[in-house]
């Protein structure tokens, strides 16, 4: 084990770069925003909720969250040793590819029901479809090891738990007789919310801070909020997958190509003509968020192997009404299904969709609402989950369609990962790390405003020669990464944006994607200038507040947030890792 320490390397870059490149801002001459009467009156309100966080916080033991400088690194890959530039004498990629269902028994035969992730109080008693785990094991033939990729249909997972189905998936590769070089296992969530929660912010959050308080006795021990039975069906259902692609690898090629784009604005002219309103960005107007899926294909050598499809796309799963009693993974569940049915193996892969949502209405393929209206005819009760199933099948079918434009990747996979600190703000997040109820990666920390950080993770990967993924642990706002930050005239703050933009750092050669919600669950990634404390979006979002206030912007994502720096924090050891590449 590694003592923890500070990159000094990564902040000297970091500074470097700010004042070396042009930032994402939207160019912009208009004057900053003046905000001071909603900051004015925010501050007043934050202060007594900040006030009612710091004392419940307070009254959690705090004898076994490590100090900063005494924390030790367990269970993290850093990736390859080395970078290449060219593929490996000889190399050619090899893949596997594992799926393990995670339904609780008792779900499944009805007798127990479960509280989701995302809707609090929702409860499910039943399933429509599956939760699973899918997993990727890739190698690039270049004796540097072995990275796998997999993706929960969940909210989300912590990084603590992302660690403990590390450990276990090790532990059964080495039952099995095999030496594991696996070099990384980077774990997303679809952040699907009709599903059981996989992360613990249900309602029974609630009755289990008073347990966690108790544990300042010492008989007590502090429980997580997340049921028992989610979890152990998580960790070891999500371990075998990891297992099951590991000992499926096999050699082939794999390929690369890009969907039409689903996210038309005819208003605003953003694209092109043959593309699909299927996507809206709720925050932010401007472009700066993948409008495509990117796919990805791998097809063995051996003819009588299924092929493997990929596909990432930052858009949130919650197309199902919230009162459903139906455990369903969403729209990802169905461009499986209607993938599998043309005999190839899938994989969703969420990306930076921090404020974008889905218009599940809006599609008009007369095959596929056909195809669905057929379905719900022949089962009336799947009848309010049509939206989903035509979303889902027409997602799988401009996958498919878009096939004839996949070209070769050469067999290069390049991984850095890197730890990094993020200072907790008081709120929920804080609160369940201090209390130790969610599965963060808490350390006591002096420097914090909440007296508590996290240790989460980054990545950089790079796919072939012209196709990066970045790794970030929650829902990112995209433009930090592709560009058009909310600039000083639009900012909640009235500043701008000060830190380079990623995809410049990586340059125009290259295809930029991210992972979202990727080894940990830190809630929305927020540009520090449009940060306001969540009480501002109530105070605003009225009519007797635009009165007050001005035109309102909207701030619920802060609701559920690391805090004010951790938009700074993530994509200042994001960049550190994109330059390091160069």
């Amino acid at each position: 084990m590694k003592k923890f320490s500070k990159s000094v390397i990564s902040i000297v870059i970091s500074i470097a770069l700010i004042f070396s490149m042009g930032t994402c801002v939207t160019a912009n001459d208009a004057q900053p925003a003046d905000n001071t009467a909603i900051i004015a009156t925010t501050n007043v309100v934050n202060f007594i909720i900040n006030g009612a966080f710091k004392l419940l916080s307070a009254a959690f033991p705090k004898y076994n969250i490590p100090k900063l400088e005494n924390y030790e690194t367990k269970n993290f890959y850093s990736g390859t040793d080395t970078f290449i530039d060219e593929p490996a004498e000889g190399a050619k990629w090899s893949l596997g590819f594992g799926v393990e269902s995670i339904v609780p028994e008792d779900l499944a035969n009805n007798s127990k029901e479960y509280y989701t992730g995302g809707y609090f109080t929702q409860k499910i008693d039943s399933v429509l479809d599956d939760q699973r785990v899918h997993a990727i094991a890739l190698n690039d033939g270049s004796d540097r090891g072995t990275a796998v990729f997999a993706t929960v249909d969940g909210i989300g997972v912590s990084n603590a738990d992302i660690r403990s189905i590390r450990a276990l998936a090790e532990e059964k590769i080495k039952a099995s007789g095999l030496e594991s070089d696996i070099i990384a296992i980077n774990i997303n969530a679809t952040h699907c919310h009709t599903v059981p929660d996989t992360q613990g912010f249900g309602l029974s959050l609630l009755p289990r801070i008073l347990h966690n308080i108790a544990a300042n006795l010492p008989f007590i021990n502090p429980i997580r909020s997340i049921d028992q039975t989610v979890l152990n069906e998580l960790i070891t259902g999500a371990a075998d997958a990891i297992v099951e692609a590991y000992t499926n690898m096999e050699s082939g090629k794999l390929y690369y190509y890009e969907t039409v784009g689903i996210a038309k604005d005819e208003e605003k002219g953003l694209y092109l003509d043959d593309e699909y309103g299927y996507l809206r960005n709720k925050r932010y107007d401007t472009e700066g968020y993948q409008n495509f899926f990117a796919c990805f294909k791998f097809v063995p050598d051996n003819t009588e192997s299924r092929a493997t499809v990929f596909a990432n796309i930052g858009a949130h799963p919650t197309t199902i009404d919230r009162s459903t009693t139906k455990l369903s993974a969403d729209f990802p569940s169905y461009m499986e299904e209607a993938i599998n049915d043309q005999g190839m193996n899938f994989m969703f892969i969420q990306g930076a969709q921090s404020p974008v949502s889905v218009n599940k209405s809006a599609v008009q393929t007369e095959e596929i609402v056909n195809k669905v209206s057929a379905e719900v005819d022949a089962d009336p009760s799947l009848a309010d989950y049509k939206g989903t199933k035509i979303l889902g099948y027409e997602y799988a079918r401009l996958i498919l369609e878009a096939d004839d434009k996949a070209v070769a990747v050469e067999p290069i996979l390049n991984i850095k990962m890197a730890e990094t600190t993020v200072k907790l703000d008081s709120g929920l997040i804080q609160l369940g790390a201090a209390s130790q109820l969610l599965g963060t990666t808490t350390v006591r920390d002096s420097s914090s405003e909440s007296g508590v950080s996290v240790i989460t993770e980054v990545g950089y990967v790079e796919i072939g020669k012209s196709i990066v993924m970045l790794t970030v642990p929650g829902e990112l706002v995209p433009q930090l990464v592709y560009g058009n930050v909310v600039d000083a005239s639009e900012a909640y703050l009235g500043k701008d944006w000060e830190i380079p933009c990623t995809a410049d750092i990586i340059g125009e050669d290259k295809t930029v994607l991210v992972m979202g919600l990727c080894n940990d669950a830190l809630g929305y990634i927020i540009p520090d200038n449009d940060f306001a404390p969540f009480i501002a979006d109530s105070l605003w979002n009225t009519d007797a507040g635009e009165k007050l206030f001005g035109e309102y912007h909207r701030h619920y994502e802060e609701m559920l947030t690391a805090g004010s720096t951790a938009g700074s924090t993530i994509m200042t050891a994001v960049n550190a890792l994109a330059l390091q590449a160069k």
